[in-house]
């Protein structure tokens, strides 16, 4: 058995799409699960729609998720690394020129000066005639061909599929897969203007460069036959293909950007962790033992197969990506979560002056946070010169009526030292000096403090305020209203 070679093949024509991340993922897994190779290529002949801007953030986007390849762009994104390359499909027309050759030698492709208005008039007459579906272009004869030369066009080529017969194979997540050849359309392999359309190029480089398996979403199913087909036209060795389920947004549409975030940058803006993400891709289509949820990618590593991966779509959960990032980043050292945070705080106005003052304030919060871009809001408080009560603190607020004995307590603090322990030590006596239950004390200096009813500990957050804030904070209650 050959070394397992697989590949990630994208189209840099804009972001890295959330399901081509899940592609890149599942074939990273697959070839690092079994001491393989894993493959990047670029398939960048779409000049009108591809950019070298596309292709860096395709690049910068696959290091953050942390999905490394042995073979493809070197760093700068121009050139190749890896004895099988270019891998810039761009730079491979000219084999893709020989291969077409071939197949002409073979009278297996065809020119034809159809238009694209002509072809979709063909085919709606046959399905209005009851013909069967499948379409066969309109072969230029070598007097069309001259004619239409000396007129300075060029034609598109079209593949010769067999008349008779089934295409089928073994696909490892969906079983057998047949398709009567009949029922296939002669398809274009080179466009007038000399580039290869998708399904001749990547049946080329897949072959030439080794692959052997294809790892892809399930919508790629129908282009599997006519790659087929090449593959042995031109006696070139095939690899094996796992369709992978497609991902839809909570109302079972394909996913979108109606339903949110469909980027993998964007998810890095919002503060989320490329682990968490990578473990929730992992998710979508692969179970282990439909209980566990959380794997680090080592764990993932080990415990991938192809034979886990389902038939069904999978659905885009927010909810429950935002909890297993939760879960990543309580983990996470503070160091590192405070890091990723301070870019967030300084967007929201939020300076940092005091680093180690910010590595208590990212520690006081870190056990409930969902995503990194969420912090700056639930710490508002703590850079705001004034609070105003949300309409739940208020409640809490006023809920014993006017609390004048806050200015005593104020006076208390004012004097006190203010770490944790002496905060709590002064605060319970107050409470049972004054005959107020120490919960209800604890919820009125909350929502005094910070407008809010839920922060991190109430003598942590008294720390990280300070004691002229907390001072002042205390009196300036003194003077709100319950109207």
């Amino acid at each position: 058995m050959p070394p397992i070679r697989t590949r990630f093949a994208p189209s840099p024509t804009g972001f890295l799409h959330i399901g081509g991340a899940r592609t890149a993922l599942f074939s990273w897994l697959y070839a690092r699960s079994l001491g393989g190779a894993f493959v990047l290529r670029i398939e960048d002949t779409d000049t009108a729609r591809g950019s070298q801007e596309s292709v860096d953030m395709l690049i910068r986007d696959l290091k953050w998720l942390g999905l490394d390849w042995d073979e493809g762009p070197a760093a700068d994104g121009h050139a190749s690394i890896g004895p099988l390359g270019p891998y810039f499909q761009s730079q491979r027309l000219e084999i893709y020129a020989g291969y077409l050759e071939l197949l002409k030698s073979k009278n297996l492709a065809y020119p034809t000066f159809e238009s694209k208005a002509e072809v979709e008039a063909e085919k709606e007459a046959a399905i209005k005639e009851g013909r069967t579906p499948a379409y066969v272009g309109h072969e230029a004869s070598p007097a069309e061909m001259a004619e239409k030369t000396a007129q300075g066009l060029k034609p598109a080529w079209r593949f010769r599929v067999p008349e008779d017969g089934v295409t089928e194979f073994e696909d490892l997540v969906h079983g057998k897969t047949r398709f009567e050849n009949k029922l296939m359309s002669d398809f274009v392999i080179v466009r007038s203007d000399g580039v290869p359309t998708y399904n001749f190029a990547a049946a080329v480089d897949d072959s030439l460069m080794g692959i052997t398996h294809v790892i892809r979403g399930d919508d790629h199913l129908s282009n599997t036959p006519r790659q087929i087909c090449l593959y042995r036209a031109l006696d070139l060795v095939m690899p094996a293909f796992a369709h992978i389920p497609m991902i839809l947004g909570p109302d079972k549409q394909r996913l979108s950007k109606r339903h949110g975030a469909t980027a993998v940058g964007e998810y890095e803006t919002q503060g989320f962790l490329p682990e968490a993400l990578v473990n929730y891709l992992a998710l979508l289509g692969w179970s282990f033992d439909d209980k566990t949820t959380l794997f680090s990618i080592e764990e993932l590593v080990s415990k991938f197969s192809l034979e886990r991966v389902g038939k069904h779509a999978a659905v885009f959960d927010t909810v429950k990506l935002e909890w297993m990032n939760g879960q990543y980043l309580k983990k996470a050292p503070v160091e590192r979560v405070a890091e990723l945070a301070k870019p967030h705080f300084e967007r929201a106005g939020f300076l940092i002056d005091d680093p180690a003052w910010f590595l208590r304030l990212i520690k006081s919060v870190q056990e409930k946070a969902r995503t990194l871009a969420a912090l700056p809001l639930e710490c508002a408080f703590f850079f705001s010169e004034s609070v105003s009560l949300s309409p739940e603190a208020k409640e809490k607020f006023f809920a014993a009526g006017h609390p004048a004995w806050l200015e005593a307590l104020a006076s208390q603090l004012d004097a006190a030292a203010f770490d944790e322990s002496s905060l709590e030590v002064l605060v319970r006596a107050f409470a049972e000096a004054q005959g107020i239950k120490f919960k209800d004390l604890v919820g009125v200096l909350r929502a005094a403090l910070s407008g809010q009813t839920v922060t991190p500990g109430l003598f942590e957050t008294m720390a990280l305020l300070g004691k002229p804030r907390c001072v002042a904070r205390l009196k300036a209650a003194l003077e709100w209203k319950n109207d």
